[in-house]
């Protein structure tokens, strides 16, 4: 995995979606002006482009006349902007016309531009209906760099990172230019397509300033961080799949991995979930609140949006552990969010709490999953102390108990050392750099 920005570490928010440039600034100043922490605001797919026309790697001119000056309010607050994007290509597009008769898409039995038919099921009563599109055909060399470049215009308008949603679209009967069928092609395009936007990035920004924020990936994906969990459901189950999902990721070899807080589709979530929901985001490489309708926490009751406040800037504290976290991962691959399986292969009893995990080498995380906030968790042997009082607590044993909302079971390792930063808005207060601002002892001198 390649060094990843210090400002990606920070706080991500969006909705499916804003409506109009004026609902995501609104969004935004309310934010600052609520004290509520954050680096990145996002315009998902519908927000800033033409549905029935996409991908085009142009800001709809209906709803965004001047996107220049819509990207420079963004970093006037000083908040990145990140965009959606996809590998289709709509037949009612600028671009298709251009890259069918250049062959630069997949192509079907007959040898024309494989034509894809968006399935309606999952999501048909929430989401736009997607126009017939081709598919980039990124084994073509010409292919791969007229969509990369393609990105530059955005960057010099003023985005910041590329949310590459999408690459699972590849069937069977499609064929691709070097003579990979549909199924031989199918798993590694959805990497082809991530490294294609990650050099885009790159280019654009420099080693060590590259970033997108993908969902779908294969093996070798960690070489273009990151990847988020996808449209999970607005329910515990939602929750708790999302983090054993995070899990398994990390066992695949990719470090860093993000959820969709609060979830993604589904009724609206509610204020206790929303909470929960939370308080766990907070412990892995990468932090957003999205989904589809307000996932912004000044939509919700005045107490919800406290608590939840709390642990934002407590992620803000957290940065100098999550940067060195990360940095662990760079040189061996380990994860940022650790399966008990994985941080305690020789304690058998450990492997079977499949919703805890270590947050790094030396912080243990119970998500609460249950509205009752009820809750059985493993402290492996040894001497652990909680995170937030440094009480002690001897492991080797099962706990079962009820956590008030405002709290999340987390436990450090006994004589563990967590440096801490200081409370900041977004990380630009930092000058670029990690700061320490003191570093916690889990000891008996604590």
């Amino acid at each position: 995995m390649p060094k990843i920005p210090l400002w990606s570490l920070g706080i991500w928010v969006s909705r499916a979606y804003y409506r109009t440039p004026e609902e995501m600034m609104d969004a935004a100043r309310t934010l600052r002006e609520r004290d509520l922490p954050t680096d990145i605001i996002c315009l998902d797919g519908r927000a800033w482009q033409n549905t029935d026309t996409r991908f085009e790697f142009a800001f709809d001119p209906s709803r965004f006349a001047n996107p220049k000056a819509l990207c420079d309010a963004v970093h006037d607050l000083d908040m990145k902007l990140c965009v959606w994007e996809y590998p289709l290509v709509s037949v009612d597009g600028p671009l298709f016309a251009d890259m069918q008769a250049k062959g630069w898409l997949l192509k079907d039995e007959t040898g024309a531009a494989a034509r894809y038919e968006f399935d309606s099921d999952p999501f048909g009563k929430v989401l736009t209906q997607l126009p017939e599109s081709g598919l980039v055909d990124f084994t073509h060399p010409d292919a791969y760099a007229y969509w990369r470049d393609l990105h530059a215009e955005l960057f010099r308008l003023g985005v910041d990172v590329i949310k590459p949603d999408f690459g699972e679209q590849v069937t069977d009967n499609m064929t691709a230019y070097d003579g990979s069928t549909g199924a031989q092609l199918h798993n590694v395009y959805a990497l082809l397509y991530n490294r294609c936007v990650f050099e885009a990035t790159e280019a654009a920004f420099g080693k060590g300033n590259a970033l997108l924020f993908s969902r779908s990936g294969w093996a070798a994906s960690q070489r273009y961080p990151m990847q988020w969990a996808g449209d999970s459901q607005a329910d515990w189950e939602g929750l708790a799949a999302s983090l054993r999902g995070g899990q398994s990721w990390g066992m695949s070899g990719a470090p860093c991995y993000a959820t969709d807080i609060g979830g993604f589709y589904g009724a609206q979530p509610s204020d206790e979930l929303f909470i929960r929901w939370t308080q766990a985001a907070v412990f892995a490489s990468h932090m957003r609140f999205h989904g589809v309708g307000k996932r912004e926490p000044f939509a919700f009751a005045p107490a919800t949006e406290d608590i939840v406040r709390r642990f934002m800037k407590l992620r803000y504290r957290l940065l100098p552990y999550i940067d060195a976290t990360i940095a662990e991962a760079q040189k061996t691959g380990l994860p940022v969010m650790r399966a008990m399986a994985l941080a305690f292969p020789d304690d058998r009893a450990a492997w079977a709490f499949e919703d805890q995990y270590m947050f790094g080498p030396d912080i243990l995380v119970a998500p609460v999953l249950r509205a009752d906030g009820s809750i059985s968790y493993y402290l492996p042997a040894g001497r652990w102390r909680n995170f937030f009082t440094g009480e002690a607590v001897d492991g080797g044993r099962g706990v079962s108990e009820t956590i008030p909302l405002d709290q999340i079971p987390v436990y450090v390792r006994d004589g563990a050392a967590i440096p801490m930063g200081p409370v900041v808005n977004h990380t630009g207060e930092l000058g670029g750099n990690i700061v320490i601002d003191e570093i916690c002892r889990y000891d008996d001198g604590n």
